[in-house]
């Protein structure tokens, strides 16, 4: 029963995640109709005088809070300033200057490589984080803020992409819950976390994603995503999938759209391991970039 109810709250929270997320290529993005077109213009004479950072003035990043709330430009307004209020609040424009060794070593995060169409593909190991360590320790609000970054940093890896003209303006998460426990990672304190690391998203990094994929998930947790799949969106049927531990079910899946040479082999994959993000951070984020898209196509 305690079970249960864990596994409930952890996929709520992946609910709330994927709701406002839509799929969609570069192309179809950034193609507007003439009325999106002038709903774009009106929000940027709006909202341009009271951003921050150049890069928030590009039609890409913009384009996300409009189709967001249906190109109603007054919402928009009210989401992107709220969203300006809350990194000034929290510093966000600084906080990838932080010293966040510790953390990166604890709470890794897995750079795969580009599904077919040019997505850029992250790969968590929840499974080995151990969450109530850093809460029992008194680590609770910075480990908020390190998830904070880790999706700061996922939104620069994106402009960088687009500026390297790469065709990405989502990227695909893959939850790997191979290693979950109670213990570690379902423990009262600990689920919280969750809401807070998938509403970040959500509240602040609208349409980033392609697909939210859960694999190796506990077989007792499948009936609960079951039940509340019946009331989700189109929309976030399509962008969520969560996958119990037969490998071959959700290797298929995945390679779908996702070249083998792009997937590291505990995901189906032919490389060995993926890159741990803080060791391409140190390196040099721009080397992250696609293949040649036509030939992972055939």
């Amino acid at each position: 029963m305690r079970k249960t109810m864990y596994y409930k709250f952890y996929l709520i929270s992946i609910l709330f995640c994927v709701l406002p997320s839509l799929q969609i290529s570069l192309e179809e993005f950034v193609t507007l109709t003439r009325s999106q077109k002038a709903a774009l213009d009106q929000f940027r004479s709006a909202v341009s005088s009271q951003l921050p950072q150049e890069y928030m003035k590009d039609d890409v990043y913009l384009i996300r809070w409009l189709r967001e709330q249906d190109f109603e430009v007054s919402r928009a307004t009210s989401r992107i300033l709220e969203d300006i209020q809350w990194r000034e609040e929290n510093d966000i424009d600084n906080i990838l200057h932080e010293d966040w060794s510790d953390f990166d070593r604890e709470f890794r995060v897995n750079v795969e490589g580009c599904d077919k169409t040019g997505r850029p593909i992250l790969s968590i190991p929840v499974g080995d984080w151990d969450l109530r360590r850093a809460i029992v320790a008194g680590q609770s609000d910075r480990l908020r803020r390190y998830f904070s970054k880790m999706f700061e940093e996922a939104a620069l890896v994106m402009r960088r992409f687009q500026e390297n003209e790469q065709r990405a303006v989502q990227g695909w998460i893959i939850f790997d819950m191979g290693n979950f426990n109670l213990i570690q990672q379902g423990c009262a304190r600990c689920i919280p976390l969750f809401f807070h690391i998938l509403s970040v998203i959500e509240q602040h990094y609208p349409y980033s994603l392609h697909k939210v994929i859960s694999v190796n998930t506990p077989e007792f947790a499948l009936p609960i995503y079951n039940i509340f799949k019946g009331i989700l969106s189109k929309e976030a049927t399509e962008t969520l999938h969560i996958f119990g531990r037969n490998k071959k079910k959700w290797g298929e899946f995945l390679l779908e759209e996702i070249d083998e040479s792009q997937l590291s082999k505990n995901l189906g994959g032919t490389n060995l391991d993926a890159v741990d993000y803080a060791d391409l951070r140190r390196a040099d984020p721009s080397s992250y970039t696609c293949p040649d898209l036509d030939l992972l196509r055939h």
